[in-house]
């Protein structure tokens, strides 16, 4: 049986709540706290550079930097005026941009700030910079720092009303924080080499700036933004700086070593080199020659019986993960790159060009698979094909926030082919009406046999108001539908849908927003002789503060499974919380009526899926992450049992320093009676100079109830981030 249970377990409250800053959430107007309008600001030159060590002390702070401190609160109360003052200072010269806060706390002790890796502090206090290089009102380079100057950075991206944070996102910048009496202070250097933007003398770029309360769910933000319009980034200020910057016309190598030990066989030893040329500043040339795509960490371990698809895995990979936020698409997902899972090689060309944002993927896997099943356990292991991935992707700007996009994969395997090319779009017209669509078609060729063009189409419009939203969708793919470089899990299938959310806002100190949601949908088969789902759902959504809420969904739906009509209704809660401040916590469950996907014995059951995950921190140096998934299966209510699937996932984490720490891994699996655990030593630097050296193992229950090792590894690596 195959069982995956992709919860929201794991994910970051903090981050959930940085997301919701637009659009959904809706962030408050501006009438209480006087603003100047929206003019482009003009960024001053620094004569000299700040030191960035966390202390607020250089002269260019006092002097020439500009001075930004009309910060308002987004929440908890719509037009509050906020309870801690937020100065912030913004400048450059030929090398960096410069920002330096002031963060004003009249209760300093409670000051959440954890001494941790990278990309791992969105639960403590944070400041966040949002800066849209492109002007584009769609995407920003983000950069937030705790108080002690641990970093984080994502890409945010804003179309067709949407928000998505991708964390994958890393680059090289400096920073600092100090933290004292009266509340702290940071200080960060963005290197203009690790940003891409248009090649001009002067430049104009979109600010956002924010700043996170969270003992007290309060949100601040600079400029002014409103909640008649979805979208963070489609508000913020112009900034204009002008003349020289050091452009992006750099060379970066990344020599990568790589040993691994296997129990019972040999030391496998495999150096590396990852490239990457910046031609110009929106301009970069990235390749890599066996490359190492090793797991530091392994996929948590997730429910995988009773499931009727594959389910979708993150991706991890380096390679992978810098640049690929121009593959994302409205719907259908025409690039999966963990279907590529053996590389020998990989190339990718990306960049813009007016208005036309591009992207060119290669790899050559040595070890490819047909099935979206195998892509987790490494594929079919056979030796004796291989693959070439070809991928281009287009994407240009048209109208007021809003693009037209066009894509083309193509995957070659021992003489068989699979190509599937499109356009798409996300559109949005007065900030109230959007508009999303995909429309692609494959073509297979496969054991001296070719089909014919299958196509799979989708489209989604929306009308938006602060209180009020509607729309409706439609998504269609064709029986012979299919993207073998990416995720299409489920084909054969006509779909109409309709929705509508209302929303209100207490701007209660622990109730800001209430929103109820309808949605009722019918997906039939592709050539409409079969309904194969209906669904009517109700949701309710209680936000408490911004990292504080509840999820509340029924839904009645009609399900055919093996011939046969199943009618089913379950109740879903989800929610999560960091009220207390050593233990944030989030969950998920779905109880009621559960369908055995077992075409021989297909029966609608009663169960229980779900779990939850808390995150321990008995010090700002320790963390001690637990997630327990469930699912459990009856014949009826009060019935036969017929499964009970536990697993369990701690992760304890020790942080020496900002940039070396231990931890350990411990996962069981209660179904299949397995254990995995693995200790692991880490030293990042910055993003690219890393050293790992860990060990990991497995062990089955035996038929006496002990556990035996299955087998082991110890591995080490080490990687260099050279920038010329």
């Amino acid at each position: 049986m195959r069982f995956k249970y992709n919860s929201k377990i794991g994910k970051s409250v903090s981050l959930l709540g940085l997301i919701g800053l637009a659009g959904g959430l809706a962030i408050p107007g501006w009438s209480a706290v006087k603003t100047s309008a929206k003019e482009p600001l003009v960024i001053p030159r620094l004569d000299t550079a700040p030191k960035i060590d966390g202390v607020l002390d250089d002269p260019a702070w006092a002097g020439q930097a500009l001075k930004l401190d009309q910060y308002v609160q987004l929440t908890p109360k719509e037009n509050g005026v906020p309870t801690q003052k937020t100065t912030t200072w913004v400048g450059f010269d030929d090398k960096n941009i410069y920002f330096a806060f002031r963060c004003d706390d009249t209760e300093a002790a409670k000051l959440r700030t954890s001494v941790t890796n990278r990309d791992n502090s969105m639960d403590d206090d944070w400041i966040v910079v949002f800066l849209d290089t492109f002007g584009e009102k769609r995407r920003a380079f983000t950069f937030i720092l705790n108080p002690i100057g641990v970093q984080n950075d994502f890409i945010r991206m804003e179309e067709g009303g949407n928000d998505n944070m991708d964390s994958s996102w890393d680059t090289a910048w400096d920073s600092d924080g100090k933290v004292d009496a009266g509340g702290y202070s940071v200080e960060m250097a963005i290197p203009f080499k690790s940003l891409r933007f248009p090649d001009q003398e002067n430049k104009v770029w979109g600010l956002t700036l924010g700043r996170s309360v969270p003992r007290s769910g309060e949100i601040m933000l600079w400029p002014s933004y409103s909640r008649d319009i979805p979208g963070l980034i489609s508000q913020s200020n112009e900034i204009i700086l002008n003349g020289h910057v050091e452009r992006g016309n750099n060379l970066e190598i990344m020599p990568v070593a790589t040993a691994l030990k296997r129990q019972g066989e040999k030391v496998d030893f495999q150096p590396g080199i990852n490239l990457k040329y910046g031609l110009k500043s929106d301009l970069t040339i990235d390749a890599t020659i066996n490359p190492d795509f090793s797991h530091i960490e392994a996929d948590a371990p997730q429910i995988d019986v009773n499931l009727r698809y594959a389910l979708r895995y993150q991706e991890k990979r380096p390679f992978f993960l810098e640049g690929m936020d121009i593959f994302q698409y409205p719907e259908i997902e025409m690039v999966y790159t963990r279907r590529i899972i053996d590389p020998l090689w990989g190339a990718k060309v990306s960049g813009k060009l007016g208005p036309v944002t591009y992207g060119l993927l290669s790899a050559y896997d040595r070890n490819p698979s047909e099935s979206l099943w195998d892509v987790h356990t490494g594929g079919e292991t056979t030796k004796d094909k291989t693959a070439l991935f070809n991928i281009a992707r287009f994407k240009a700007d048209v109208f007021k926030n809003s693009y037209i996009g066009f894509s083309l994969a193509d995957k070659e395997i021992n003489g068989s082919w699979n190509r599937v090319a499109g356009v798409d779009g996300q559109l949005r017209f007065v900030d109230k009406w959007f508009f999303s669509f995909q429309a692609v078609a494959s073509k297979t060729r496969y054991d001296e046999e070719t089909t014919t063009l299958a196509p799979a189409v989708y489209a989604e419009g929306y009308y938006f108001t602060k209180n009020f939203s509607f729309g409706a969708g439609l998504k269609a793919i064709h029986p012979d539908f299919e993207a073998s470089s990416g995720f299409v899990n489920r084909t054969d299938y006509r779909t109409a849908y309709a929705f509508s959310n209302l929303r209100f806002y207490p701007d209660k100190k622990f109730l800001n927003q209430v929103e109820f949601g309808l949605q009722a949908g019918q997906r039939d088969s592709y050539f409409g002789n079969t309904v194969q789902d209906t669904w009517l759902r109700l949701r309710s959504r209680l936000r408490f503060t911004e990292f504080n809420q509840l999820n509340i969904n029924v839904e009645r739906a009609l399900e055919r499974y093996a011939d046969t009509d199943f009618y089913r209704t379950t109740l879903t809660l989800d929610g999560q919380s960091n009220i207390v401040k050593w233990m944030p916590f989030n969950l998920y469950f779905q109880f009621g009526d559960m369908i055995n996907y077992d075409p021989e014995d297909a029966f609608l059951g009663w169960g229980v899926s779900g779990g939850i995950g808390v995150n321990f921190k008995p010090s700002n140096r320790i963390q001690l992450g637990l997630d327990y998934s469930k699912s459990v299966l009856w014949r009826k209510h009060g019935g036969e049992l017929l499964w009970d699937f536990n697993a369990l996932r701690t992760r304890l984490t020790y942080q020496l320093t900002k940039q070396l720490s231990l931890r350990t891994i411990v996962d069981y699996n209660h179904f299949d009676k397995e254990f995995f655990g693995s200790f692991l030593v880490s030293y990042i630097l910055e993003p690219g100079t890393v050293l790992f050296v860990g060990y990991d193992s497995n062990y089955d229950q035996n038929n006496f109830g002990r556990y035996d090792r299955r087998n082991y590894n110890v591995f080490v690596k080490f990687s260099y981030w050279l920038r010329i």
